[in-house]
């Protein structure tokens, strides 16, 4: 079934037990090509076989409105996320904030199903914590996605661990910030006792978060320090016995100055591709060196390497900015 000129359509057997509304926004990944036109889809944390007419991309990840048509079940790819996030944020009474946006493309991101119940309390345990929505809104989602109760104990320790360096909005004891502790020792030594866990004898929470699976994906993140530089390594898991599809390292700096390197595994042959984001619009001559010094380096290894550092506006810290939409339509029939 197409839905006009250039569409794509994805012909599913049966609606697979997804719970859909008409005008309600859900997130769509390709996983994998099965044979031929044949490829497997995530939709709701439901791994579903498909039919598409134009080739897909796999691991990518599509934003679509659902809707019903002649009684089947039609999931149109949108050509403006950003406006159908404000739109969706109005419609479920949500204020129609940058932030509130933020946490919706976490929620679709995740493929979870929106609920407004669940988006009030992860901004409020954003603002709590006093935590940029930009960077830690996926972070509070995972948790959610992984059925971690927001409202337990540890969440408040587990939270900024998960971006270790990047609590740049968040107040510590002694007027101290996230992420620029006095010294290199003193930094190390506040990392080896959350990883610790409480004094009170109780364990870090961060073992149980790398233990549990999400509905759609997998993630395994570990907080570090190196000299003064600050992050995390990320780890998207592929399914068992196969390579990680991803790693993500992000590293800041108590100077100022936050990069983040994303290794993915390449669809189309064997092989990686590396792209770099930094918060910073330009680039000193030293840095763009560095970076293409490495760039050619991992060349060697058989890494592509984008030659662009791009700003990380964009960036959850998770997801390529633009693997979110990569066509203007696709009908999914149940």
């Amino acid at each position: 079934m197409l839905s006009g000129a250039g569409s794509i359509s994805i012909r599913l057997q049966g609606a697979g037990g997804i719970d859909l509304r008409a005008g309600e926004l859900v997130s769509v990944q390709v996983l994998n090509r099965l044979a031929g036109a044949r490829w497997a889809v995530g939709i709701q944390g439901r791994v579903l076989p498909a039919f598409a007419e134009l080739p897909l991309t796999a691991g990518s990840r599509l934003l679509a409105r659902a809707s019903r048509e002649g009684g089947r079940l039609v999931l149109k790819v949108l050509d403006r996320p950003d406006s159908a996030l404000r739109e969706l944020a109005l419609r479920e009474g949500l204020p129609a904030e940058k932030a509130t946006e933020q946490i919706l493309a976490a929620f679709l991101a995740a493929g979870l199903k929106v609920q407004p119940g669940a988006v009030r309390q992860v901004r409020q345990l954003l603002e709590r914590l006093r935590l940029p929505p930009q960077r830690f809104a996926r972070l509070a989602v995972q948790l959610l996605e992984k059925n971690i109760d927001l409202a337990s104990p540890g969440v408040d320790a587990l939270l900024p661990l998960l971006g270790f360096g990047e609590e740049t909005g968040r107040r510590r004891e002694g007027g101290r910030r996230g992420g620029q502790a006095g010294g290199s020792a003193e930094a190390e030594a506040e990392l080896r006792g959350s990883l610790a866990g409480s004094p009170g004898g109780e364990e870090s929470p961060l073992p149980l978060y790398n233990h549990l699976r999400g509905a759609s994906e997998h993630w395994v993140v570990i907080p570090f320090r190196y000299g003064e530089l600050a992050g995390t390594i990320r780890l998207l898991h592929g399914p068992a016995g196969t390579p990680a599809r991803r790693l993500v390292l992000i590293a800041a700096s108590p100077r100022g100055g936050r990069w983040s390197f994303v290794l993915s595994r390449r669809q189309e042959a064997e092989g990686y591709e590396l792209h770099a984001f930094s918060d910073r619009a330009s680039q000193p001559a030293p840095s763009r060196q560095r970076w293409k010094a490495l760039a050619q380096k991992l060349q060697n290894l058989g890494v592509k390497s984008d030659d662009t550092i791009r700003v990380d506006g964009d960036f959850d810290g998770f997801s390529l900015p633009w693997e979110t939409v990569h066509y203007r339509g696709v009908d999914t029939v149940g």
